[in-house]
């Protein structure tokens, strides 16, 4: 086992250091290209967490609101019953 580990790392050292660098050429297609799949592979991450934080968020507010609808049904009406009563009264 430690022979093998020394070959496998003898290797990957002789490979890197008889390795010759590309000669390739990459257009601005390709260049683009990688740059907005970087920056959609960003987004899609930030939607991502957005989206696990968001919804369970907006539930639990829209919960709360609807349990405050329910223990105060009539707080709005009383609330403008009250400002026409003072509206109507003689100063």
């Amino acid at each position: 086992m430690k022979n093998l580990k020394a070959g496998i790392a003898l290797s990957l050292i002789g490979a890197l250091a008889f390795a010759t660098p590309a000669a390739a050429y990459i257009g601005p297609g390709v260049g683009l290209g990688v740059i907005a799949t970087i920056f959609g592979a960003i987004g899609a991450f930030f939607m991502l967490i957005a989206g696990l934080l968001w919804y369970p968020i907006k539930a639990m507010l829209r919960k709360k609101r609807e349990k405050n609808e329910k223990a105060a049904p009539d707080a709005g009406a009383s609330l403008s019953a009250a400002a026409d009563k003072s509206e109507n009264s003689p100063s």
